[in-house]
């Protein structure tokens, strides 16, 4: 009888201890697991490892507020655990956005920030993204229709509402027919470009103006140069001798040059001095990098809209974690829009100082 009860006895530790051993070797795997997929800082090669991994995917590579989104979307990205690749910028090709999106895509990356252009193709692209299982946040110019999950930006009819105001007062100030061309760049979708266009046609109803559009390639910032360049040297207008605003935006160059860019901006700036047209074409610049700035104080760029891409980058940033984590995020993440003057850029440059430090 006690021997029964002997072999019973060893029966369960034998079964216990096969149990313990099933527990143990589950809690490994979980375990290992888990270190694997969550964040190292730094291992003995130096390799960073991260749970997340983002894509930026723009369609320019060497605009200065793109550079600033990317390195603050990077900042962020690292205290919470993820790591942003800005796709493309360590190729020395150029490359379409649409092959930069498709190589987001091939990467299997955890999610996607993309500035879309607005074409068709883009826009499939997004949608083939999502089926696969990668969110999409939208930055400065949205692709409703595609099922992104988010946008970050302005609203674009405000942008130029501001531009609009600055035209009106240059226009009042020369009380004479008036020749503006806003730049298009490629790099935006033409839908809120045709927005801000829009708005800014609005702003001027009423006036003797003239409001032209002249799309420039930024995909490679020599034919931007270039091509503002070319705008540049034709003659600004002469209103004693243009007998209508048509006349006058057929015959003459531009009084004013709206840029909606920062490359086009730096471009514009650069092209007036080499030419010796500063006080004969004001421009309306974007964005707030230290040229910009200078250009302001110089009184060389009238005014600029500035757009904070630390925020943006954060933001874009915050809404995919909060997507990763709820399912869900806001449709719309607004970023506020700054216009920069000769009579408050010293007040900017202050603020701006101040909050780089904080």
């Amino acid at each position: 009888m006690r021997r029964k009860r002997s072999n019973l006895y060893k029966a369960n530790l034998s079964i216990l201890a096969v149990i313990i051993m099933a527990i143990v070797t589950l809690a490994s795997v979980i375990l290992y697991r888990a270190l694997i997929t969550q964040t190292f800082k730094l291992d003995t090669g130096g390799t960073h490892f991260y749970t997340h991994h983002i894509a930026l995917v723009t369609d320019s590579l060497s605009d200065p507020f793109w550079k600033n989104v990317w390195l603050a979307a990077k900042e962020e990205g690292e205290n919470k655990d993820a790591y942003v690749e800005w796709i493309g910028s360590a190729l020395s090709e150029q490359y379409p956005l649409t092959d930069l999106m498709e190589m987001a895509i091939s990467a299997k990356v955890d999610g996607i920030l993309i500035q879309p252009d607005g074409s068709e193709e883009i826009n499939t692209l997004i949608g083939q993204a999502i089926a696969d299982g990668i969110p999409v946040i939208t930055v400065m110019s949205d692709a409703s229709g595609s099922g992104r999950q988010g946008f970050v930006g302005y609203n674009s009819y405000d942008l130029g509402q501001l531009y609009g105001q600055q035209v009106r007062a240059a226009i009042a100030q020369a009380q004479a027919p008036y020749h503006a061309v806003i730049l298009f760049g490629s790099d935006v979708s033409e839908n809120a470009q045709n927005i801000v266009y829009s708005s800014i046609k609005e702003s001027l109803e009423g006036t003797v103006a003239t409001l032209d559009v002249v799309t420039i390639d930024n995909s490679n910032v020599f034919s931007a140069e270039e091509a503002v360049r070319e705008l540049v040297v034709i003659s600004p207008s002469q209103a004693a001798t243009a007998d209508t605003p048509q006349q006058l935006g057929k015959t003459y160059g531009p009084d004013m040059l709206i840029c909606l860019n920062a490359t086009n901006t730096i471009c514009a700036y650069q092209a007036v001095v080499d030419h010796n047209k500063v006080g004969q074409i004001q421009i309306l610049g974007y964005y707030d990098s230290d040229e910009i700035l200078t250009a302001v104080e110089k009184r060389i760029i009238q005014a600029t809209v500035a757009v904070d891409a630390n925020r943006v980058g954060a933001s874009c940033v915050d809404a995919l974690m909060e997507y990763f984590d709820l399912s869900r995020t806001s449709d719309f993440t607004p970023v506020g829009l700054t216009l920069v003057t000769y009579a408050n850029v010293e007040e900017y440059r202050t603020q701006l100082s101040g909050s780089e430090g904080e």
